[in-house]
């Protein structure tokens, strides 16, 4: 064989494995073969309001069934309003414990509890200024009956992440889930609630707090909640923290629709 050829040989595989890793790269991190867009928007919202699906408004201090015009508008990816209900939950925000309380602080029953939402992070992957935020929603800053915990047989079961709590009877359903699952401490049920939206929806590429919500692959399936401002209230208060931290906001993506 030609010296010359011999001596190229190395040099073609070394581009060739780059390039094999290159394009792996490429498809894992950008996901930019994917084809998940299935639906017009307009075709969307008609699936969202179709006959099963609930879609809930609060409205002087209680919650109804929202209509079609508030489930549109709440869809709108096109809104004025914050784009972090569009942003990628997946990925890691450096923080330290100390910052993590310093959000905590006051905040009822997840005082103090920075570790445990650091380590959530760390474990499942799951944003942690979005699991804080989700749990000062869904627990009113930590003080809510079902946030306190509920006794049952002798044990007290926490549930920070609305997880199973079915709108017309929340404390029950919710702390019914929370038992299954043996979440017998604030901490067990910070990991829990993180699991579960790992394993539960960003494993299902529902990566955003909009995805979750509205699942733009297929509409009214597999979303988090009932409420149609479920997204935007978590965005808010993200917001509020990353504005106030300097976090840099990004992968925000909004290109659902055909």
């Amino acid at each position: 064989m030609n010296e010359n050829i011999k001596r190229k040989i190395p040099l073609f595989i070394i581009i060739l494995i780059f390039i094999v890793f290159l394009i792996l790269f490429i498809v894992n991190e950008t996901h930019l073969f994917d084809n998940q867009k299935t639906n017009t928007f307009n075709e969307a919202v008609e699936k969202q309001v179709a006959t099963g699906t609930l879609n809930m408004t609060e409205k002087d201090g209680r919650f109804v069934e929202a209509s079609k015009k508030d489930v549109q508008k709440a869809m709108d990816v096109n809104s004025d309003k914050d784009n972090l209900n569009h942003m990628d939950i997946s990925e890691k925000v450096s923080m330290s414990e100390d910052e993590v309380n310093r959000i905590l602080k006051d905040k009822g029953i997840l005082k103090n509890k920075g570790k445990a939402f650091l380590k959530a992070q760390d474990k499942y992957e799951v944003n942690v200024l979005y699991l804080v935020s989700h749990a000062l929603v869904e627990t009113g800053n930590g003080k809510s009956e079902l946030a306190k915990g509920i006794d049952d047989d002798g044990s007290r079961y926490y549930n920070f992440y609305g997880i199973g709590a079915f709108d017309e009877n929340a404390v029950h359903t919710g702390s019914s889930f929370a038992k299954k699952q043996k979440w017998t401490s604030p901490e067990k049920a910070i990991m829990g609630g993180a699991r579960f939206v790992r394993t539960n929806y960003f494993e299902n590429k529902q990566l955003s707090l909009y995805q979750m919500r509205w699942n733009p692959k297929s509409p009214g399936e597999h979303q988090y909640a009932s409420d149609i401002e479920w997204d935007e209230n978590i965005a808010t208060f993200m917001k509020h923290y990353y504005d106030k931290f300097g976090i840099k906001k990004d992968h925000i993506k909004k290109d659902y629709y055909l």
